[in-house]
């Protein structure tokens, strides 16, 4: 029997709500030499029963039971079995956009790639459009070349943080993964990372497109989001056990500043979803995880007061840089709206002409209409990557208009 040319791997856990517009956007690809790995890992819903009327009418989909151990075990069960010169893992509550394979398949042919990588947009509960063509995430347009093969050798200090911590925005070469032995760690909430970047690590060519080929269902009620804070420390355990994975290739030095500039995002990322009681336990457990050290100033959960804003504003007209939730809970926490902040400027296209606790976002356009004083950065999780980019970016662009310090390092 001939083999198909991708095998897609769908870790799926009670799904029953979301599964028929996944499962139906993978059938209606363009591109349809696939088999379809579905890893059921263990649901108590009608996730089965509607996975076993769609094996029952298509013969490329195959149906792996399991008990529940999670999306990372899931996942390497499915990729056990793939069989395609090439395997992309999605999630069973997105969907996709119907040319996604033939992209990415034609994309990884024609340069020859180990990883092929595309963009996505966030859609709500709903299928509502929450972020579109946001410029650092999950690519980082500032810096990632498109349609242009590159590897870690070319951005060894930030190749980690290129093309997203995420694995389903991703066509792998299956040769590649297996003379690496590429398989998911036992950990919760890191297990995705941990493989993205040894994967990433492993590849000669990784090509990428910016074009959202994928619906990703962000924060959805009963998603890893909503549980994973309680597992915070397993980030830092996650960046030991790519840190090993890096040093067993002899490429540990090499990439080690990239590796600490992916963590201290991530961590800070986890952290900031943690109430007051789950950043205590976070505190109480991460002491006891070997290495931590190195993230220490990560670990520690950055309070900005909204007086503080004020006060580091003074007397400036000024626009914010980044909508980022970080910034929106600052802002949420102040008694009245502060005349000096003219609005938000966002790269996230959904988001224009929404406000937040009394101030509009816009795009970067505003810049060309409204006479500001300033700009204030506050998009927190990768500031220190972010603040330069900015900077060039204002110089070239804006002359005349100022960019305050980074707040984050005051």
């Amino acid at each position: 029997m001939k083999k198909p040319q991708i095998s897609l791997v769908i870790a799926i856990y009670n799904l029953e709500k979301y599964l028929r517009e996944c499962m139906d956007s993978v059938l209606n690809q363009t591109f349809q030499d696939f088999e379809v790995i579905c890893v059921n890992d263990g649901s108590t819903d009608g996730t089965l029963e509607i996975l076993n009327e769609y094996a029952d009418k298509d013969h490329r989909i195959k149906i792996i039971n399991q008990q529940n151990q999670g999306a990372g075990a899931a996942r390497t069960r499915g990729l056990r079995e793939v069989q395609g010169k090439y395997f992309q893992m999605l999630d069973g509550d997105d969907y996709f956009e119907p040319n996604m394979l033939e992209k990415l398949y034609n994309l990884a042919e024609k340069h020859g790639a180990d990883i092929a990588a595309c963009s996505s947009r966030k859609v709500d509960d709903f299928g509502n459009i929450t972020e579109s063509r946001n410029p650092n995430s999950p690519i980082d347009l500032w810096k990632t070349p498109l349609n242009k093969p590159f590897s870690y050798k070319d951005f060894p200090e930030d190749i980690f943080s290129l093309i997203g911590y995420v694995p389903w925005n991703k066509l792998y070469l299956t040769s590649m993964a297996k003379e690496n032995s590429l398989e998911y760690p036992s950990i919760v909430g890191g297990e995705d990372m941990a493989f993205v970047l040894m994967a990433l690590a492993c590849a000669k060519k990784v090509v990428v497109i910016d074009d959202e080929l994928i619906n990703y269902r962000f924060n959805r009620p009963g998603s890893v989001y909503t549980y994973r804070a309680n597992h915070a420390s397993d980030m830092v355990r996650t960046a030991g056990l790519v840190k090993d994975f890096l040093e067993k290739k002899g490429l540990y030095q090499e990439l080690k500043i990239s590796h600490k500039n992916a963590f201290t995002t991530a961590i800070r990322w986890e952290l900031s979803h943690c109430s007051p009681e789950q950043y205590e336990k976070f505190l109480s457990e991460v002491k006891n995880i070997q290495g931590w050290k190195e993230f220490e100033q990560a670990c520690k959960k950055l309070t900005i007061t909204p007086e503080f804003l004020n006060s580091f504003i003074g007397n400036k007209k000024v626009f914010l840089w980044g909508a980022s939730n970080y910034i929106k809970d600052v802002l949420s926490r102040q008694k009245t709206v502060n005349s000096n902040i003219l609005g938000i400027i966002d790269g996230n296209k959904a988001s224009w002409g929404s406000n937040v606790y009394g101030y509009e976002i816009f795009s970067e356009d505003i810049l060309k209409e409204n006479k500001a004083d300033a700009i204030l950065m506050t998009v927190f999780n990768n500031h220190e990557a972010i603040y330069p980019q900015l900077k060039e970016l204002i110089e070239q662009k804006y002359s005349g208009l100022e960019l305050l310090p980074d707040i984050f390092k005051s």
